[in-house]
C-alpha cells in the first residue's frame, strides 16, 4: 500500500489552453474555448467540432507531500 495518498483537485483550467486527453487508448487534441463554474468547451484544432463537457469530470492528481 503506498504510503502517501493521491489527492484530487479540481483543475482550473483558462481560455486559450491546449489538452489533451486520454481516451479510449488514444490521445485528443482540444483547445479551451470558454469556461465557467459548471462546463468546459472545447474545439478540435484539426475538425472543429465543439463540445461541452461537465467540469467534474476534470481533476488533477497529485501525491501529497
Amino acid at each position: 500500500m503506498s504510503k502517501k495518498p493521491t489527492i484530487f483537485e479540481p483543475y482550473q483550467f483558462e481560455v486559450g489552453e491546449r489538452i489533451l486527453r486520454r481516451r479510449k487508448g488514444k490521445l485528443e487534441d482540444w483547445d479551451v474555448i470558454a469556461v465557467n463554474d459548471d462546463e468546459i468547451t472545447v474545439k478540435c484544432p484539426f475538425h472543429g467540432m465543439e463540445l461541452t463537457w461537465k467540469r467534474n469530470h476534470f481533476w488533477f492528481g497529485g501525491n501529497s507531500d
